[in-house]
This record gives C-alpha cells, sequence and structure tokens, in this order.
C-alpha cells in the first residue's frame, strides 16, 4: 500500500524524508456581498421591526398604521367581478402556462383600454409591459435607463419626501441621486425652480409620483404643465409614477401623459392600490412617446421585460374583467378615505404640537412635527417609538422619506379606528408637549 501521506504531499517527495513536512495554509471561506446590499435596505421595513421590536408598556390594542396596505384592517373589499374572474382563471385551467414575457396581447390590451377609459390617452399594446408590481417596474426602468458609470455618468432626480423604495432600488446602479423639494406651503407641490436648477446634460430622468406618497398630495394641473415646461426645455424623459391614480376627492386626479405633446412619458401604475390587491403584485408600465424620441427606450423596456415570463397567469387572464370595474365601487372606496383625511386632519390640528396640509389624495397624511414642542423626544423616531410603547399606536417617521420632523399616517382603518387613534394621539401630546 503506497504512503499516503507522500502522495499526498508533493513537498515531501521533493525535499525527502529528512525534511520537516510543513502542510500549506489552508483556503479559507470568502462568501461576500456586494457593498450594493447594505444601500439598498428598505428604511421603512427596518424603523418598522425595530420600533415594534418590543411590546408596548401600553394594554390598549395595536393599531398599526405604518405600512401602505389597504388590506391590513380592510379598509373595503377588493371588486366582486376581480374576484370572480380570478377564481373563473383558476378553474377553467387554461391560464397555468408561460407568457410572452412583456405580457399577454389580451392583458396589455386591457391596459390600453383602461388608461382610455380614465387618463384619455392614447396607447397600442407595444407600449405597455406588465410587470410583477410597480417595483419591479420601477427596477426595470431603472436599469434600462441608467449606465454603468464607466460608459457614461449620470444622474436621476427623485421628490424629497418621497418614496424610500426608490432610492434602495436604485443603489446597485451608478447613478447620482439628487432630490427636488415638494414644498408643504404649496401643498407638497413640487419646487420647480429647485427642479431647474438640478438639470443638466447627465440627468437622465425625472420621477414624479403623484398622487404622493408620503405627502398624500394630488398635483393641479398648472403644477404639472410647470414640470413638464421643465423636462422641455432640458430634453429629459419623465418617470411618472401614478399607482395611486385617480385615488383622489379635493379635485380630479389629472394623468401627466395627457398633458406632454412633446416630452416622453413612462407611465407606471398597478392593481396594488386603487384595486386594493396589493399582495397580487402586478403592474404595469406605458410609454406615452408623442415625438417617437424614445424608440431606443422602448426597446429597451421590452427586451427587459423579457428577462422573467412575465407577471401572474392567472391576473393576466382575469385583467380584461378587474379593469372594467365600475366608476361606482371606486367612489366607495375613495368616500371611506376621504372620511379618515378629515378625521386625522381635524384630530391633527386639535393636537398640541402637530400641523398637517389637508391630504387630497393617495392614502396617507404627512403630519409635522413643530419644532421644540415636545422637549423630551428629540426627532420624529422618538416620537413614533414612544407612541407606541405608550398608546401602541404605530406610525412611520418622516426619516424614511427623507423628510426628518414629520411622521406619515395611513388612511386605510375603518373609521372608528381612526377616531380611536386621534384619542391616543392628543392624549400623547397632551402629556409630552411643552405647555
Amino acid at each position: 500500500m503506497p504512503d499516503i501521506k507522500l502522495i499526498q504531499c508533493q513537498d515531501a517527495l521533493v525535499a525527502g524524508p529528512s525534511k520537516t513536512i510543513t502542510s500549506k495554509t489552508e483556503k479559507q471561506w470568502n462568501v461576500r456581498v456586494s457593498p450594493s446590499v447594505n444601500r439598498s435596505r428598505n428604511p421603512i421595513r427596518e424603523t418598522l421591526a425595530s420600533i415594534t421590536a418590543n411590546t408596548p408598556s401600553s394594554s390598549k390594542a395595536p393599531i398599526n398604521l405604518g405600512l401602505g396596505d389597504p388590506t391590513y384592517y380592510p379598509l373595503h373589499s377588493p371588486p366582486p367581478a376581480a374576484i370572480a374572474a380570478v377564481e373563473k382563471a383558476v378553474l377553467d385551467g387554461k391560464s397555468n402556462g408561460y407568457l410572452n414575457g412583456v405580457g399577454s396581447s389580451e392583458a396589455r390590451q386591457a391596459v390600453v383600454d383602461y388608461h382610455m377609459r380614465w387618463d384619455q390617452v392614447q396607447y397600442s399594446i407595444d407600449d405597455v409591459v406588465l410587470t410583477h408590481g410597480v417595483g419591479q417596474g420601477l427596477d426595470l426602468i431603472f436599469s434600462v435607463m441608467i449606465p454603468p458609470a464607466s460608459v457614461e455618468r449620470s444622474n436621476i432626480l427623485l421628490p424629497r419626501p418621497g418614496f424610500a423604495q426608490y432610492t434602495a432600488l436604485l443603489a446597485n446602479l451608478d447613478a447620482e441621486v439628487r432630490y427636488y423639494d415638494c414644498l408643504e406651503e404649496n401643498d407638497w407641490e413640487v419646487d420647480v425652480d429647485m427642479l431647474n436648477s438640478l438639470c443638466d446634460e447627465e440627468t437622465r430622468a425625472i420621477l414624479i409620483n403623484n398622487p404622493s406618497n408620503p405627502c398624500g398630495s394630488n398635483y393641479s394641473r398648472e403644477a404639472l404643465q410647470g414640470i413638464l415646461e421643465i423636462a422641455e426645455k432640458h430634453k429629459i424623459p419623465i418617470i411618472a409614477d401614478e399607482i395611486y391614480g385617480h385615488m383622489t376627492w379635493s379635485s380630479p386626479f389629472v394623468p401627466l401623459a395627457s398633458l406632454s405633446t412633446s416630452v416622453p412619458i413612462i407611465t407606471l401604475s398597478g392593481l396594488s392600490k386603487r384595486f386594493l390587491v396589493p399582495g397580487w403584485r402586478f403592474g404595469w408600465i406605458c410609454l406615452h412617446d408623442p415625438l417617437g424620441v424614445a424608440s431606443s427606450l422602448k426597446k429597451g423596456i421590452q427586451c427587459w421585460g423579457n428577462r422573467f415570463m412575465g407577471p401572474n397567469s392567472l391576473i393576466q387572464a382575469a385583467l380584461p374583467t378587474i379593469l372594467a370595474t365600475e366608476p361606482e365601487w371606486y367612489d366607495q372606496v375613495l368616500s371611506k378615505i376621504e372620511v379618515l383625511a378629515k378625521i386625522v386632519h381635524k384630530g391633527v390640528s386639535d393636537a398640541p404640537g402637530l400641523s398637517a396640509t389637508f391630504p387630497s389624495g393617495a392614502m396617507y397624511s404627512f403630519v409635522k412635527i413643530e419644532e421644540g414642542a415636545f422637549p423630551a423626544l428629540q426627532d420624529d423616531v422618538a416620537f413614533a417609538t414612544a407612541l407606541y410603547n405608550e398608546q401602541a399606536v404605530f406610525v412611520l417617521p418622516g426619516m424614511c422619506f427623507g423628510m426628518p420632523g414629520y411622521f406619515r399616517v395611513v388612511l386605510g382603518t375603518p373609521a372608528d379606528v381612526m377616531l380611536d387613534v386621534i384619542e391616543r394621539l392628543q392624549e400623547f401630546c397632551q402629556k409630552h408637549g411643552d405647555l
């Protein structure tokens, strides 16, 4: 039998038996992740976990106003016809296979019909790509539009305050993120002078979120036209996150694409919010390109869409029925959100140390913590943490949206639950206020 040590150790064979045998340094595991992982953290989820890690000292029932999930309580049942259409797709067994990566022709045509019906914007099915919710739609758009820094420097303009997922999705790309302000004194509409000053030759896109998360604002036609003028001047396309489109009550929603006669508009929408089914993870991208200057972008979106096999085939089959939901159902939902908006606005107005503009869209109220009003609570995170501990009410601090000194309230509970929230909030403010 051969000497196993001599066979395994080549050094020993060369050196001979009189030499000391030394083992080679053993190779260690070196499993690493990209640095972009840390930059991609979602502050909303992390803040929720941090604040709710401990059980509240209060004996009151916990009320979660942190996540924008209209099914949590729930606010309202989804459209009955939508449920029936999904059930039919499951039972008939004809919608279980792969589809075109950008979506089936029938589902994309349903999106075309929906936007013509509600927005008066004409798309062809080639302008539409279906996605796994607006989140994946944003990821697709960012990936297509932003080049590696080794090829070309670029920047993208985002709103402040704004949805945290934008920054998280951009973290693994090479674009510089520039923030333009939305002004509370102007009902959270865009500071167009600042927007104009941030644009340059390296700006790849301006992102607009209307109606707004977290502000609950609904931009006027004049405000949107001002944004379009800036985009036209600098020849920059606009990404329009309109997932809350038509979820307004004080004034009608104006789709950005309906106003543009030159600027390419990439509109993102979906079922999550307006149809109250966020877990279905179904969204879409529509490209409005009046002058035909964004053909490469259109091809890129279609190419990227085919990296996956499209969103859920069952929902695609049911989509024509879902998107044909009658206006009366939407009216019922909006009337409930408007009631909640009024409850919160009055309650906040009567609470010492707090203020808020009246929300007119989406499903949020963004509340300001007056500076110095609560001496023992150093910032919005401390405020939210103490509110949860003492009153078992969870709200998201403004820092999650790039706006410290505020907190966001989700308008998604039954009215009696929100009245309870206001009572607890006012009690909390009276206790901690600098009276």
